[in-house]
């Protein structure tokens, strides 16, 4: 099962994650996904504003797809992210 995306730190995490439980370094990552091993770092910190073809590259490396669900909670507030 996935895990619910709702900001940049989120989404680090989850890159983190996957690129541990993988066994591979940021440089590994970002040599799969032909970007920069700082960017890799600033996608796990939650530190960037990456274009979304480049996470999705960075993604893809980790073995992972992007995907989108309905949100659960009927009221959104902007100013939470």
């Amino acid at each position: 099962m996935g895990k619910i995306i709702r900001n940049n730190k989120d989404l680090g995490e989850a890159i983190r994650l996957a690129r541990k439980t993988m066994d591979l370094r940021q440089i590994d990552v970002a040599q799969k996904a032909s970007v920069r091993q700082a960017l890799v770092s600033e996608l796990e910190n939650g530190a960037t504003t990456a274009k979304l073809g480049t996470v999705i590259r960075v993604l893809a490396a980790l073995d992972m797809d992007l995907s989108t669900v309905p949100r659960r909670k009927v009221k959104f507030d902007p100013t939470e992210y």
